[in-house]
């Protein structure tokens, strides 16, 4: 049987049994008339058994609602709305179901008034009663379906901001979680990098700042450091304050640190090309770069000390590099350019400026000297050309760009232009600059020992 049927067929079931009650009672000569003596009476009953039937019509929708809330498919969001509905049921089944209580108790009620010995006034109020509920019924139907639009409008509305409030709580849940899943990995590099600077900061007060002059190095330096060490031990002892880090490493890094000082100090015996802070920051990048020998090198012709003959490999200058550097020492061409072309002339004087006694053997051999220290001053031009032709050499193209390639990172004012080339300071400035460069050199020495690059403490400084 069709499922549509299976109700209405019920009810005529129920009719047929109620009518075959009353036949079998008549037959058995129970007769009714008491009911149609007392119509009051049949009009009760009437509207006792229209009440049940009203209550078993409730019963059967909200078992359907109940098999619904069942469901699987049924999903969140429905059953909440479920909730906001009069017992559940669908929107208006409340409303016509008191509509047709009122109709179907109340029209029999005033139609036959006179058969049930009703007053006026009490058919005035059957009446009443009637005309109130269907006119505020149809009334509300008439106009809902706007006010329902609406409505459901606001309700749609207002799921969509709950849905963004959530959205967007959920997504400050997730930044707040992964601020705080970074923060150890933050505290770390920033740590890592204070020990960085710190380390310089000491090296540069407490083992080069005794030789320097007054003033190259800053007078808060020390009390910087203190706070670096400071901060580094609250950090080892399990109470690190990243606040507290960040701020003494920028007392170290910042435009008054120590190292930032000394940059600026010997910044003017570079070439302005490029600007004279990228051009120190490019010669010590480069040094780092380069092998043990030519860092020896290196060193000495930044330190101003080229009197080791050791430094120069034997066969690396050859007489015809030693001519093109004779005019850089004005005593030694003096008294010996117009003897270059003597045979044998420049390799002898090669040799002889390249051995543990040369000051003695050019003042014994080579006439012309004033005196034992024009000699000695002579030589000292000389091995300084020699040794700066030599440092040129190992500072070529590619150390260049793998010098500017890692300053990439650096501030403004210490990153070099791609076509830079690191370029030798120029001797013999000021006292304050040429000792900042000596301090350089020194630090750039321990920095290599430690296998520290400069180029990431020069890419975290602000000079």
């Amino acid at each position: 049987m069709p499922p549509f049927l299976a109700t209405p067929l019920k009810l005529l079931l129920c009719g047929t049994a109620a009518i075959a009650v009353l036949a079998a009672a008549k037959i058995a000569g129970l007769s009714p008339a008491p009911l149609l003596v007392a119509p009051g009476s049949l009009a009760a009953l009437l509207v006792f058994l229209v009440g049940l039937g009203f209550a078993g019509f409730l019963w059967w929708l909200a078992s359907r609602c109940f098999l619904l809330l069942r469901d699987p498919a049924t999903t969140p969001e429905q059953i909440a709305a479920l909730r906001d509905l009069p017992l559940a049921l669908p929107e208006g089944t409340v409303r016509a179901l008191l509509a047709l209580i009122v109709g179907v108790i109340g029209l029999p009620l005033l139609l036959f008034s006179q058969t049930l010995a009703l007053n006026d006034a009490v058919a005035g109020y059957v009446n009443g009663i009637i005309a109130g509920v269907f006119g505020y019924y149809f009334g509300a139907r008439s106009t809902g379906p706007d006010a329902q639009a609406n409505r459901r409008l606001g309700e749609a509305l207002e799921g969509q901001q709950r849905a963004n409030d959530a959205l967007r709580a959920s997504e400050a849940a997730a930044r707040e979680a992964a601020s705080q899943a970074a923060q150890p990995d933050l505290l770390a590099g920033a740590a890592a990098a204070l020990e960085r600077h710190l380390g310089v900061a000491r090296i540069l007060l407490q083992r080069l700042g005794p030789a320097l002059p007054a003033g190259l190095i800053p007078p808060q330096a020390q009390s910087a450091i203190d706070m670096a060490e400071q901060a580094l031990g609250l950090a080892r002892a399990g109470g690190a304050d990243l606040g507290a880090i960040q701020a003494a490493a920028s007392a170290l890094t910042g435009r008054e640190g120590p190292l930032a000082t000394l940059l600026r100090a010997a910044a003017p015996l570079l070439p302005a090309a490029g600007g004279p802070l990228a051009g120190i920051a490019l010669l010590l990048s480069a040094g780092w770069s380069l092998g043990a020998a030519a860092w020896r090198r290196f060193r000495a012709q930044l330190l101003d000390t080229p009197h080791d003959p050791a430094l120069f490999d034997p066969g690396t200058i050859t007489p015809a590099s030693a001519e093109l550097r004779l005019s850089e020492a004005p005593i030694f061409a003096r008294l010996f350019q117009p003897r270059v072309a003597e045979a044998g002339f420049l390799a002898s004087l090669l040799d002889t400026c390249l051995r543990e006694d040369a000051a003695e053997r050019l003042w014994a051999g080579y006439p012309g000297f004033a005196n034992p220290a024009e000699a000695s001053e002579g030589l000292a031009q000389f091995r300084r050309a020699l040794l700066q032709d030599r440092v040129e050499s190992d500072l070529g193209a590619d150390t260049s760009i793998r010098a500017v390639q890692s300053l990439q990172e650096a501030a403004p004012a210490l990153r070099p232009a791609a076509n830079d080339r690191v370029a030798l300071p120029q001797l013999g400035g000021g006292s304050d600059a040429q000792a900042a460069l000596q301090a350089l050199t020194l630090l750039l020495g321990e920095m290599r020992e430690a296998r520290t690059d400069p180029s990431r403490i020069l890419s975290e400084i602000a000079a």
